[in-house]
């Protein structure tokens, strides 16, 4: 068979599952990450998080890392041209020093949130996967996709808010 032909028998293939699909039920998206993330309760303890000493801490000191580095660069380059060579060797290992304690103190506070985030996606799953179920009956939805995996779909697709909403509504 050529490639048109070939072309043309997947493309009815495709057009017949599709309106399989559509004849089983709607078709809606879903970013349950985003959903869960944009919770009350979800907030709540990510607030909570930045209020702790220790994050409040490690911010800051991120924040005065990354000043100092601006800084420094900004001055290293301007005065390179008039700087010893090993002057300038010593500014360049002042920067990459700067910049790996930055990198230290940005995966510290990284780490803490990927916890955080962990821990409510842990306990607020049970809880979403009852109420997308409860979605998916109620809106007779056949086709429910992951909204990441889709190339495009408008935004009356998406349950997403509407996940959200649900989940606010209940009580953990």
């Amino acid at each position: 068979m050529n490639r048109i032909g070939r072309v043309a028998v997947l493309a009815c293939v495709l057009s017949l599952f599709s309106g399989a699909a559509l004849a089983q039920g709607r078709v809606a998206v879903l970013n349950l990450e985003e959903a869960v993330f944009n919770t009350e309760e979800a907030k709540t303890q990510f607030n909570a998080l930045r209020q702790t000493p220790d994050y409040a801490r490690n911010k800051k000191e991120a924040e005065d890392i990354k000043k100092q580095y601006d800084t420094l660069a900004e001055e290293f380059n301007k005065n390179r041209e008039v700087m010893s060579a090993e002057q300038q060797a010593d500014k360049a290992k002042k920067l990459n020093d700067l910049r790996t304690d930055l990198e230290f103190v940005v995966k510290k506070l990284q780490q803490s949130e990927r916890e955080v985030a962990s821990r409510v996606m842990r306990e607020m799953m049970p809880r979403a996967n009852t109420v997308v179920g409860e979605l998916v009956k109620s809106d007779g939805i056949g086709l429910l996709l992951n909204s990441q995996a889709a190339l495009f779909a408008e935004p009356s697709y998406s349950l997403t808010a509407k996940v959200t909403d649900k989940l606010n509504q209940t009580k953990p």
